[in-house]
């Protein structure tokens, strides 16, 4: 029974399996080349794709109904924080935190992303 609770806590993946299927169609290449750099850690692939989408955002590279799939997905990921505590601080400390670092990522960020990821990426500009 310890070697079952120990894994569910160390594993990812159920919590936020909706969450990378929604990433892995809308983003398959992203999707294929993270995993594939870093594995199955998705507090890293988050991460990663916090930086795509700030400077997909900051260089004008990606088409907009992209760009606005991407906040899709953090916002799926701020639904799911609401319910667990570790998928929040992967949020904050992830994706939203490359975010406030370019200034057209932020400004778009404050009208794209729901009630709570906007609470959240609030809480990291005091």
């Amino acid at each position: 029974m310890k070697q079952r609770k120990a894994s569910a806590i160390s594993e990812p993946g159920p919590r936020l399996h909706r969450v990378n299927e929604y990433l892995a169609r809308n983003f398959p290449d992203f999707f294929a080349e993270a995993r594939f750099q870093v594995g199955d850690d998705d507090y890293f692939l988050y991460s990663r794709f916090g930086q795509y989408l700030a400077r997909s955002i900051e260089a004008n590279r990606v088409p907009r109904g992209k760009i606005y799939r991407g906040f899709t997905v953090l916002n799926k990921m701020a639904r799911v924080s609401a319910r667990d505590p570790a998928v929040r601080r992967m949020l904050v400390s992830g994706p939203l935190e490359h975010l406030v670092d370019a200034p057209k990522a932020h400004a778009l960020a404050r009208k794209r992303l729901s009630s709570a990821a906007q609470g959240y990426l609030e809480s990291l500009c005091e």
